[in-house]
Order: structure tokens, then sequence, then C-alpha cells
């Protein structure tokens, strides 16, 4: 009888055990599930304010001003042509952060012999036109390849046009009308050859520091008013120029200069002819029989 009862006893402690056993295997599986639904039901519709990370769609590259315009003028060179993206009029750019960084890029040119002082002149408040070219076509790209096309006149004492990089801010074409500027037009054009040779030559070794370009080849004769030039970079070289200009809201010649492959791509994308009815190739071509590509592929229209 004792045997019997100690059994019942060793059975019924085991099967406490076993029990509890099975008791904390549910507790340590159910009780996170449980707990985690709970705290939902706790802050089901009440809203909750978290710190997050901050985030960019695009991460801006730094690149040096010889990259910038090596990397611009490759994706120029060739295009059959560019369209604007945007199109603003005088009331619509109230940009502060573009007027400022416009403002210290004619800075850093005039002080490179580029062209005159601007500081004086309002240009602020007197925007013609502001038209914006998208280039880049992948939008996986770390950063955005575009330049403003931008003009400023008072229609009285100054006119100004300007082909500068949407994000850096270099100026890769310019047009100017101002009384500086009709000064320097009387130096270039003078019959003075060692005034224009001094004026060539100052305006070559400023492009070359301004673009941060790997040296210069004049092709133009250094005594002639309009210059054609070669600038140098890691994977080619783009052609320059610099000549007088008429197109001006202003009565008076102005000055004009900037990279080729612009001007080039610019004119296949509308129809206007700065340059006269065959644009800037014909142009070089049939006045001084310079091919400015080089190439009979990219100037075959000159034959036809």
């Amino acid at each position: 009888m004792k045997n019997k009862q100690e059994k019942g006893n060793a059975l019924l402690d085991y099967s406490i055990v076993v029990l509890s056993g099975a008791i904390l295997i549910l507790i340590t599986f159910l009780m996170p599930q449980l707990y985690s639904r709970w705290m939902d039901r706790k802050d089901l519709n009440q809203p909750h304010v978290v710190e997050r990370e901050t985030f960019n769609f695009k991460n801006p590259v730094s690149m040096t001003v010889n990259e910038r315009v090596q990397q611009m003028m490759e994706n120029l060179d060739g295009r059959e042509g560019v369209r604007r993206t945007l199109y603003l009029n005088d009331q619509d750019v109230m940009d502060g952060e573009l007027i400022e960084g416009i403002r210290e890029a004619m800075e850093i040119a005039a002080q490179y012999h580029l062209m005159p002082d601007f500081s004086a002149y309002d240009i602020e408040h007197h925007i013609i036109e502001a038209e914006y070219y998208n280039l880049t076509d992948n939008t996986e790209d770390s950063t955005e390849l575009a330049f403003w096309n931008l003009r400023f006149s008072d229609y009285a004492t100054f006119d100004l046009l300007l082909r500068v990089d949407a994000s850096d801010y270099i100026i890769y074409q310019a047009e100017f009308y101002c009384a500086e500027a009709e000064a320097d037009v009387l130096e270039i054009t003078s019959l003075d050859w060692e005034v224009i040779s001094y004026q060539n030559t100052l305006f070559a070794e400023g492009s070359e520091a301004y673009f941060e370009g790997e040296g210069y080849d004049i092709l133009t004769e250094m005594t002639n008013s309009e210059l054609l030039m070669q600038m140098g970079y890691e994977r080619g070289e783009y052609m320059l120029y610099r000549s007088t200009a008429n197109n001006g809201h202003l009565d008076g010649t102005g000055i004009r200069w900037g990279f080729v492959p612009m001007t080039v791509a610019l004119e296949r994308g509308s129809s206007l002819r700065e340059w006269g009815y065959g644009g800037i190739e014909s142009y070089f071509y049939i006045r001084y029989g310079i091919d400015i590509y080089g190439d009979d592929e990219n100037n075959s229209f000159l034959t036809e």
C-alpha cells in the first residue's frame, strides 16, 4: 500500500514538472506575441513623432572647373541640338541664390579679364528672360548637367547675355554691351597690331586660368580682331571663340565669347542663327578656312 502511494506521489510530481515545463515553453513562445499585440492595441490611433535621418534624392558630386567644363563639352559635342527645359520671364526669376551665384561668377570672370566689371549695373531688376537647359538623360546620374541662358538689360546702359552652369555657375558663354565693352571693342578692332595682340593674349591666358585648361593654341592670327583658340583638356580639345557682336538691345557693338560645342548645339536646336545662315561652323570655315571640329562628318553640310 505504501509503495503504491509513493508511486502515486512520484507520478504526480512528474506530471507537475512536465506541466510546468510545457507552460514555460508556451510562455516563452507566446509572450512576445502577446506583448506585441498588447503594445499595438495600446498605440492604436495614437499620433507619435519620431526623428529620422535626412536623405537626398541626388548626392551632388564635387568637381573642379576643369572636370565640369570637360563634362559639359563632352555632353554637348556632336549633339543634334538642345532644347530648353524651362522658360521664365522677369517676374518668375526670383531666386536669390541664382543671382548671387551669377554675381560671384561675373566678378571672377572680370578678374581674369574675360568681361568688364558689372558690379555697378543693376542686373537683379532687369532680367529679360531665363531659359533652363537640362542635358542629363540618365536619371541615375549623381549630379544634374544643366545650364541657364540668361539675358539682362535696362535697354539704355547695359545688355548682358550669360550661359552659366546651373550648379557651379561657371560662365560658358557671354555677350555684353556697355560703355566698358565699347572701350574693349575699340582696342581689339584698332589698327595697332600690338594692342590687338596684347588683348588677345590677355583673353587667351585668362581663359586658360579661368577654365583650368591644359594650355591653348591660337588658330586665327594674333593680330586679328576675331579670335579662335583650341583649349586643351584631358579627354580632348574644345574650341573657344571671341569676336565682336551686334545682337544686343543697345545701339553699338559688343563682345561675345564662348565654347563652340554649346553654340553649335543651341543653333541646331533652334532657328536662331547669330553667326549667319550656316551657323558658327560655316562662318569660320568660309571666312578663315578653319574646320572647328576637324572632321568631315560633322561638317558634311558645308559641301552640299
